[in-house]
């Protein structure tokens, strides 16, 4: 084995990682709970040590040189990844599991079902972050990320739970007195959007591609009105309500169809290739809680099929 070299001072890397991230030294030092002086001298004996010029100085600022951004990221990588080993081994931390999920399928289907994998597993303490963001597995935001797209996910163990189909679903209170038999007759109804402006496949996930793939050709296809929302448990509340028709996941509908909360005006459903995952880091694939709530998961999402 090739013996470690000498790695600088931790106290001098951190003192750089500070006034990396926010362009200072003067507020690397408030950071710190140091003098500004400290962090000047940590940051010059980092720059002899390694032979390198890592910040240009100014009067109010300093700037990472072309070096200096090199060396910030991995310094910054190196930190999150201390961090997330020292969490990994912090009392309780080995009872949690983190699940990153969209707000929509954490509130429409994850939340409901949840309860049954606690029952099974009590040992085991559940935390569920809901975000729009993905949750980065690789610095430890989260155990399991629960994701939405085409796949796959490279570098990570993902497996496929659903496969997305897009239906009309409204109250069933909303049909009195409406005939909504055919796929042309919901372009008489109010239409509840969702909001797919920043997905690349938003040209195949709205009203429009609903009505293409069901053969309707008319006019008001060009500007269809209604109101719009951003996430898919915001569209089903306002057709819950008895506001129009939303197009929506079959999945996050699934309990209010099946208890008569929400009806399916037109049995036609819009397909594509994409689904619903559960992604984990290749290797804590075969973490006992992760094999658990995989193996459980991927039977729920079985009994929706």
């Amino acid at each position: 084995m090739s013996e470690r070299r000498p790695t600088p001072p931790l106290v001098a890397l951190r003192a750089f990682d500070a006034a990396a991230r926010l362009g200072s030294f003067r507020e690397a030092a408030e950071e710190l709970g140091v003098t500004p002086g400290a962090v000047s001298r940590h940051i010059k004996a980092l720059e002899m040590r390694l032979g390198l010029r890592l910040f240009d100085r100014f009067n109010r600022s300093v700037v990472l040189t072309a070096d200096g951004r090199r060396l910030a990221q991995g310094v910054a990588d190196a930190f999150e990844r201390l961090e997330a080993a020292l969490d990994a081994v912090r009392p309780g931390r080995s009872r949690q599991l983190r699940i990153s999920a969209l707000p929509s399928l954490a509130g429409k289907w994850l939340s409901p079902r949840l309860h049954r994998f606690s029952e099974e597993n009590p040992d085991l303490d559940l935390i569920v972050f809901a975000e729009d963001r993905l949750a980065d597995l690789s610095n430890g935001e989260a155990d399991v990320a629960l994701r939405y797209g085409e796949g796959p996910y490279p570098g990570q163990a993902a497996r496929r739970l659903m496969s997305e189909r897009l239906i009309p679903v409204c109250a069933p209170s909303f049909l009195t007195g409406r005939r909504l038999n055919r796929p042309a007759d919901l372009l008489d109804a109010v239409l509840i959007h969702e909001t797919w402006h920043d997905m690349p496949y938003a040209d195949r996930m709205g009203w429009k591609a609903w009505f293409e793939s069901a053969g309707v050709d008319d006019p008001r296809l060009r500007q269809l009105r209604g109101p719009h929302f951003s996430h898919s448990h915001l569209a089903l509340e306002a057709a819950l309500s008895g506001r129009g028709v939303a197009l929506t996941s079959a999945p996050l509908a699934a309990d209010d169809l099946r208890e008569g909360r929400l009806i399916q005006p037109v049995d036609h459903a819009l397909t594509n290739n994409l689904a619903y995952w559960a992604v984990v880091l290749p290797e804590r694939a075969d973490e006992p809680k992760l094999r658990r709530f995989l193996s459980w998961i991927e039977a729920e999402a079985h009994r929706e099929a």
